[in-house]
């Protein structure tokens, strides 16, 4: 039985968020097979410094190896979600922080970034088959990579 069209955009859109979420954590987690899971296998990208099409070639290209790039956290924000059926045009507004080398010295990198995507339902499962990654803005400050351990956090008075 067919969901009510109303109830059916809802669990997409629910869908779609989970596909960016799932996409955020592979990228951080540097999981290869969770950041494969949001891409069909004829995905094209497009993230300003390097494009490519293929889900193999897009995943090798996130998880290459980086002298200047060691942590990051993504957090997705507000989607405009405009479903078709088997497809969906969607964007999604981030934030991402990066823990970088800049000039030797260990930086937390701020951007603001805009994923501009193409997705569709294949098997029940909503995927991402073109996405072009806009840079916003950026900024940098000094980082402490410590991670924080009792002696280093404040006591409350």
């Amino acid at each position: 039985m067919a969901l009510d069209p109303v109830l059916q955009e809802l669990v997409d859109k629910a869908a779609i968020r989970d596909l960016m979420a799932r996409y955020a954590r592979g990228v951080d987690a540097r999981d290869p097979d969770l950041l494969a899971s949001t891409f069909t296998s004829d995905a094209y990208t497009d993230y300003g410094e390097w494009d490519g099409k293929g889900r193999n070639n897009i995943v090798n290209w996130i998880m290459r190896p980086s002298d200047t790039n060691f942590r990051s956290t993504h957090f997705m924000g507000d989607q405009a979600i405009q479903i078709n059926g088997d497809s969906a045009e969607v964007e999604t507004y981030a934030v991402a922080f990066g823990i970088h080398y800049v000039d030797g010295t260990p930086s937390v990198v701020m951007t603001g970034l805009r994923y501009v995507d193409t997705m569709v339902r294949q098997d029940g499962q909503w995927l991402v088959r073109h996405r072009v990654l806009h840079h916003d803005w950026r900024g940098n400050a000094p980082a402490d990579v410590q991670l924080p351990s009792p002696d280093r956090v404040p006591a409350s008075e």
